[in-house]
């Protein structure tokens, strides 16, 4: 079960409330705006599930969410988690592109929730983008070791060596 502790309210989740909204103020856009946000962070939590990550709280800010919680993982885990909060928002707006729903509610989904995810993906700290794009550099960096990993011998192999070594350098007994 995923565990995601308090709820912390950033203060700039008003300012983002005031620019999602604006200039027509209505009650579906603000719903459309919750909605983009906790598919952000429902995407971040799915992306931490099953890794040594302990998530002990969500703070809520303009532009998402963020998982506060102590672990560690992978520089390329770490890189996937920030994506998915990005990719949440982009199915919600693919969902939205076909399913029928109120006009307020489509351009919220669509239309403002598309400026989120590309102010989102800008390569700057706390944004997700920071460590998005790194990925395919992380990628490679891990692709590289895993293939010097495999070029080393097997411990079978490198305890057979370390035998006849030690059979050559032994003084022969006569």
């Amino acid at each position: 079960m995923l565990r995601l502790g308090p709820l912390r309210l950033h203060w700039s989740l008003l300012l983002g409330l005031a620019l999602f909204c604006a200039p027509q103020p209505r009650a579906l856009l603000a719903l459309g705006y919750v909605a983009v946000l906790l598919a952000h962070l429902l995407a971040h939590a799915l992306a931490v599930a099953g890794t040594p990550l302990r998530v002990e709280g969500v703070m809520l800010h303009a532009l998402g969410g963020e998982l506060l919680g102590s672990g560690d993982v992978s520089p390329v885990r770490r890189s996937l988690i920030a994506l998915c909060g990005v990719v949440g928002q982009a199915a919600l707006l693919v969902l939205a592109l076909y399913v029928a729903l109120p006009a307020e509610l489509s351009e919220a989904f669509i239309r403002r929730n598309g400026v989120m995810l590309l102010l989102n993906l800008i390569p700057v700290k706390p944004l997700d983008g920071a460590l998005a794009w790194k990925l395919p550099q992380r990628l490679r960096s891990a692709r590289r070791l895993r293939f010097r990993g495999a070029m080393r011998s097997s411990r079978a192999v490198q305890k057979d060596v370390s035998d006849l070594l030690r059979k050559i350098r032994s003084p022969k007994v006569r």
